[in-house]
């Protein structure tokens, strides 16, 4: 049964130019323009295909946001991480975003419960940093930048505004469900990927520390959030079914971890769940037995894929984790010091306005032996700095600090025990999400934009739910 608000809201929106309409009819225009280029000089009918499904996609995206929500989520299992070339892939994320963020503005950005999303402090931060992000066409253009670059850029933290569909979609448990579901199909694929080619590089690699330099571009964001919300489920796990399925989803993720070779997200995976575990009052005897169990099968599965060179894998593992204590012996951080020093030459000649989206950085790379240049840098608070100088990095810091606060008060919403498992693994990854940023891109990469938005939304509805509903009650007595 839809609440009053919800029903006074969709009143509203109903009295509004419906988005179906203009969908509908440049649905019909770029179709027909789709057939005319294919019986004109068109040979190739599968591009022809996948156009017509992308546009009745965008379609979809712009009149019901739900569907574009979680088309989004399911392109996670084909957008790459690439961060340096502009693939066909990221175009047609970009085009499911903006129908989906127009059609949600459209239609529920002007009733009373977009418009209280809108207006939350956490809306509001992110509309501040978003408008930092804008005016820095003054400084990219004054330090001649390339607008292209600028614009990717842009693009990439635009992503941002999907908390505002989310969080609004979120308070029905329809929604819930179904970005859920979405959300588990793509870890479950990119698991599978990252399992089979760890599998195929031990294979056919005679050196086991040479495993690395086959390994594939993976979501690692995504293991690391299945792995830290199913241990905070299993915590709070009423039903053996319950903690079985936590254990299954964890063994999961913790050999997709073990597999993509990140000491970074190993890291900021163990901190998460000692977040979790702080947070969970009661767990120590819980903590022991997740322990123990999911190490012994991990361990156990380990042994039956790897009958031969079982010892030969635990033991490239540890010479892969040591490498943390001495860090400036292996090429990747020099890599990375290369490019930090770079960084900090961009930030001494223009710190407090930056120089504007699209910025450059190039410098002699230790990996290829060749100066190489990137509009990205690992160190995210840097890079913010760089781009966006001390105005975008303290706006930034304001609006992560609501995230945090909000998720904060959805664990206090007491939303019952599954809800407060899920909002603590939110949070927890939040934090962890502060060191891992030192070394990863976890605040302008995609995947992990989508998680933070997944994280902010989910937090937005519960404690916005528990607060619009406790106003209601002091408005009713």
């Amino acid at each position: 049964m839809r609440t009053t608000e919800w029903a006074v809201d969709e009143r509203l929106t109903a009295a509004l130019p419906r988005p179906s309409r203009p969908a509908v009819i440049g649905l019909a225009a770029l179709v027909a323009g789709q057939v005319l280029l294919a019986v004109v000089g068109a040979n190739d009918p599968g591009l022809f295909v996948l156009g017509t499904l992308f546009v009745l996609a965008c379609a979809a995206s712009f009149m019901h946001t739900l569907t574009g929500l979680v088309l989004l989520v399911l392109f996670q299992v084909r957008v790459l991480q690439g961060t340096s070339e502009i693939s066909v892939e990221e175009l047609a994320f970009a085009g499911l975003f903006l129908a989906t963020v127009s059609g949600w503005a459209l239609r529920w950005g002007v009733a009373e419960s977009g418009r209280r999303v809108l207006r939350s402090p956490l809306g509001r931060t992110i509309l501040i940093f978003l408008g930092v992000c804008v005016i820095s066409i003054v400084p990219a253009t004054l330090f001649d930048s390339s607008p292209l670059w600028w614009f990717r850029d842009l693009v990439r933290f635009s992503y941002l505004l999907l908390f505002f569909p989310v969080a609004h979609a979120l308070r029905r448990r329809r929604a819930r469900v179904a970005l859920s579901l979405a959300l588990l199909v793509v870890v479950l694929f990119h698991i599978v990927v990252t399992l089979r080619s760890y599998q195929a590089a031990v294979a056919v690699t005679r050196a086991l520390w040479q495993v690395k330099y086959q390994r594939v571009a993976v979501h690692e964001v995504f293991a690391t959030a299945s792995l830290v919300t199913a241990f905070a489920v299993f915590l709070r796990a009423r039903s053996r079914g319950v903690a079985a399925g936590a254990i299954t989803l964890a063994l999961a993720s913790i050999a997709t971890l073990v597999a993509s070779l990140t000491r970074g997200y190993w890291l900021a995976s163990a901190l998460a769940m000692f977040v979790v575990a702080l947070m969970t009052p009661r767990s120590a005897r819980r903590v022991a037995t997740f322990t123990v169990v999911v190490v012994g099968l991990v361990l156990a599965v380990g042994y039956a894929v790897f009958p031969g060179r079982f010892l030969g894998v635990i033991f490239s593992l540890a010479d892969r984790f040591s490498t943390i204590s001495s860090p400036l012996r292996v090429l990747s951080m020099q890599e990375r010091l290369a490019e930090t020093t770079e960084v900090l030459r961009l930030i001494r000649s223009s710190p407090f306005v930056g120089r504007g989206l699209g910025a450059a950085v190039s410098y002699m790379s230790p990996l290829t032996s060749r100066v190489v240049t990137r509009t990205y840098t690992h160190n995210a608070y840097l890079y913010i700095w760089a781009k966006l100088g001390l105005v975008g990095l303290v706006t930034f810091g304001a609006f992560y600090w609501q995230a945090l606060r909000r998720s904060w008060q959805a664990i206090a919403s007491g939303g019952g025990r599954s809800v407060t498992a899920i909002a603590t693994a939110g949070f927890a990854l939040l934090v962890a999400f502060v060191p891992l940023s030192l070394t990863s891109p976890q605040y302008y990469d995609k995947s992990s934009i989508l998680v933070i938005v997944l994280i902010l939304g989910a937090a937005e509805a519960v404690a916005g739910n528990r607060e619009h509903a406790g106003s209601a009650r002091g408005e009713v007595r």
